[in-house]
């Protein structure tokens, strides 16, 4: 008998997230939150939050919105504006410089690289400023978190939602 309780104790609380709709989840670095909203069967929303009032509005906070469908651990995403299964944006969203006392990382010598001759460590706008951008992407569940993970031949960014 105990041995059962164990086993039904350990399949809790290993289960993956059963029902995404309705749900956020959370991406939380430095003065900046993304957000994963599932609004009901079908829609989803990326939305990328800095917390810096000395930065440009239009950056200030940006919204993707998706349509989704999940099957089983996996949640496949496609940008509302992709109409084609074809579509390829690119792979992070484009921000320009922001010379900022409190999003130090926005600015453009946050974006530069110091070493010529050592290894390519990322910069502090790749580190904290990188927003992805949705074109058509999956995600994966793997217990409570969502992973979205995107890559091109030059640069791979990925987050983990809880």
């Amino acid at each position: 008998m105990k041995a059962i309780v164990f086993i039904a104790i350990v399949m809790v609380s290993c289960s993956n997230i059963k029902n995404i709709g309705g749900n956020t989840y959370k991406y939380k670095s430095e003065k900046r939150t993304l957000e994963l909203s599932f609004e009901n069967g079908s829609i989803c929303r990326l939305k990328n939050t800095f917390f810096c009032m000395d930065i440009a509005p239009n950056v200030r906070e940006i919204t993707i919105i998706c349509n989704y469908k999940r099957n089983g651990d996996t949640i496949f995403l496609r940008n509302i504006d992709c109409n084609s299964d074809t579509c390829k944006k690119a792979l992070t969203i484009s921000i320009p410089p922001q010379e900022s006392s409190e999003c130090f990382f926005l600015s453009s010598s946050s974006r530069k690289r110091n070493t010529t001759f050592a290894p390519d460590y990322a910069t502090e706008y790749e580190k904290y400023g990188l927003i992805p951008n949705i074109d058509i992407d999956t995600l994966y569940v793997v217990k409570n978190k969502i992973i979205l993970y995107k890559r091109d031949s030059l640069t791979n960014v990925g987050f983990i939602f809880k």
